[in-house]
């Protein structure tokens, strides 16, 4: 065999043997992805590319979903990646991860042998990344704070200045996106510093010379031969002082302190009066506005400021009175037009002396109230919580259809009369509630009830004048009655006259029997609706009628006691000697 020969069959084998290791090569590793191949630590090297996805997949699932952290100065922060519109291309990673079949002899070869770490490929929703930026920029973003001074319990507490930030919008953008997925460690944000104009020295400057001594003792105010005096834990809570230009101002809140001028200066100042309305001798009139003389609120500011830093012996200065129209002239009180009465009525109450409080306490409360031009009367707002503190008492209302005790009972009596003085001046009825249970000392079907907070009397002041609401109460004495007035003064628009229809759709009531040891007998009372007319009358010629129904439930009777033919219960205990058999059933109606 020649030597050409030879080398041309020995060509071939080795070629062979290539081709062969080629092949088992692109066998072995040709849709693999290389062998020391991870993605934040998760090695996917010699997966295929569906096994490679899988495992991306499931190593990072937790990861996706956490918070990225972020920092700024001291403080860190939190952007939720959907928020962000963040997701991981797990496709694209794989494929930059070198997954995929490819006859490639370098490829093959870095499968075999190669392989990097590889960075995640993130997609992006732009729009959601720029809002997430702007929500983080916003909690970012603060501005230098200067040095400040505020006092607790008399005692001055400094808070030293504060750096301001600015965040970088655009490098921020990449900070989130270089943290996710996350790993639970911050991301430092790109920031720019701002600095406070006053540092340090002037807070210690500050506390030396104005603080301390502020708090060393009272201050004290004169008008004249009079005075006030002001303690230092008094101001304090109003007191702060900021650093500036290398100095310090101190400030006081007059707001705040309002309340502790208005009681510490009655004795140096005359407060101004509002006109009002009085009805004297059966006659509305204007009671003239009286202007006071008040302590010059614009002065006292400057006036303690001055005075806090200095000695014991130096620390009074003097304030002077300023003229200080009332809020309501004579010539405001006497626009509205309040000179006759618009209407008028009266309800009369047997005796009972949680009546005579409670009637009388909301009567009291109610008179004098002034309405401007569509205020709105509200009895629960003018009469209040009907509580022991408000001069309220236990009486009856009624509850489930039963009469029970509770506090502010009676008070209706004062709604009923007060919503028909404004149904007779003609002002428009806002809410009104009939009684559950019609009593027959009221109205029928125009009468109203009231319970703190929700029932309530509301009627507007639409007369386009102003109106004055009077009342006048007589208490009852035993064995006799009393009365309620209101009066609704104004100027009078309307005649009013009212009517009703016959009841219908009446209820019968029921019996009850009941042996609690709290019952209270009730005697019957029918159910039934009736409707009301209001008419509204010019003139002598009818205008306008207005409606509405009142619909009355049943109330039973009430027997204390079992019902005849009930077995008597087995007692207990033995009674003591001499007790007698229980009384028959027994129906009363009670007082409301």
């Amino acid at each position: 065999m020649g030597r050409n020969k030879l080398a041309g069959i020995i060509a071939a084998a080795v070629f062979g043997v290539l081709v062969v290791a080629y092949g088992l090569a692109f066998a072995l590793t040709g849709d693999k992805v290389p062998g020391d191949t991870t993605v934040l630590g998760i090695p996917l090297g010699g997966l295929s590319e569906n096994d490679a996805k899988a495992k991306l997949q499931a190593g990072l699932k937790d990861r996706l979903v956490l918070p990225i952290k972020v920092k700024a100065g001291e403080s860190t922060f939190a952007v939720k990646p959907a928020d962000a519109g963040l997701t991981l291309d797990v496709d694209a990673t794989v494929a930059a991860a070198g997954a995929g079949r490819s006859l490639n002899p370098a490829r093959i070869w870095r499968a075999m042998t190669g392989g990097d770490a590889i960075q995640p490929v993130i997609a992006k929703d732009e729009t959601k990344l720029k809002a997430a930026v702007e929500t983080l920029a916003k909690q970012v973003n603060r501005p230098a704070t200067e040095g400040t001074i505020t006092f607790v319990q008399a005692k001055a507490v400094k808070h030293p200045s504060a750096d301001g930030l600015q965040l970088d919008n655009d490098k921020a953008a990449e900070t989130v996106v270089s943290g996710f997925p996350s790993d639970g460690n911050p991301k430092d944000l790109q920031v720019s510093v701002t600095k406070p104009k006053a540092g340090t020295e002037a807070i210690d400057k500050a506390m030396t010379e104005y603080a301390v001594p502020a708090m060393s003792g009272p201050v004290r105010l004169t008008v004249g031969d009079k005075s006030a005096d002001l303690q230092p834990e008094e101001l304090a809570p109003a007191l702060t002082l900021v650093a500036k230009d290398g100095g310090f101002t101190p400030s006081l809140n007059a707001k705040l302190l309002e309340p502790l001028f208005a009681e510490r200066f009655k004795t140096l100042e005359t407060l101004p009066k509002d006109a009002t309305i009085g009805i004297v001798a059966g006659k509305a009139k204007v009671i003239p506005a009286v202007d006071g003389m008040v302590v010059a609120r614009d002065k006292v500011v400057p006036a303690i400021l001055e005075i806090l830093p200095k000695p014991a012996g130096q620390r009074t200065a003097a304030v002077g009175l300023a003229h200080t129209k009332a809020k309501v002239t004579t010539e405001a009180a006497t626009a509205l037009g309040v000179k006759e009465v618009m209407g008028e009525f009266t309800t009369h109450f047997p005796y009972a002396e949680y009546r005579n409080v409670n009637i009388g306490t909301a009567a009291r409360k109610i008179n004098g109230t002034l309405l401007k031009p569509n205020e709105m009367f509200s009895l629960n707002k003018i009469v209040g919580e009907r509580t022991r503190e408000n001069g309220f008492t236990d009486g009856n209302i009624i509850s489930g259809g039963k009469f029970v005790l509770d506090l502010g009972g009676g008070v209706s009596q004062s709604a009923t009369t007060t919503f028909n003085a404004a149904f007779f001046a003609g002002l428009k009825d806002v809410q009104h509630k009939a009684h559950s249970v019609y009593i027959d000392r009221y109205p029928v079907g125009r009468e109203a009830t009231v319970a703190w907070p929700s029932v309530d009397l509301k009627f507007l002041n639409d007369s386009g004048h102003g109106i004055f609401v009077q009342t006048i109460f007589t208490a009852a004495k035993p064995g006799g009655q009393g009365t309620l007035t209101v009066k609704i003064w104004g100027t009078k628009v309307w005649d009013i006259t009212a009517g009703k229809s016959e009841r219908t759709n009446f209820r019968a009531p029921g019996e009850v029997w009941d042996t609690a040891a709290n019952c209270r007998p009730q005697a019957p009372t029918g159910g039934f609706d009736i409707k009301i007319f209001r008419y509204f009358a010019k003139n002598g010629v009818r205008v306008k009628t207005e409606s509405f129904t009142t619909n009355y439930n049943a109330a039973d009777t009430i027997h204390c006691g079992p019902k005849p033919g009930t077995p008597p219960a087995t007692p207990t205990t033995p009674g003591p000697p001499g007790m007698g058999k229980p009384s028959g059933p027994s129906t009363t109606r009670p007082p409301s």
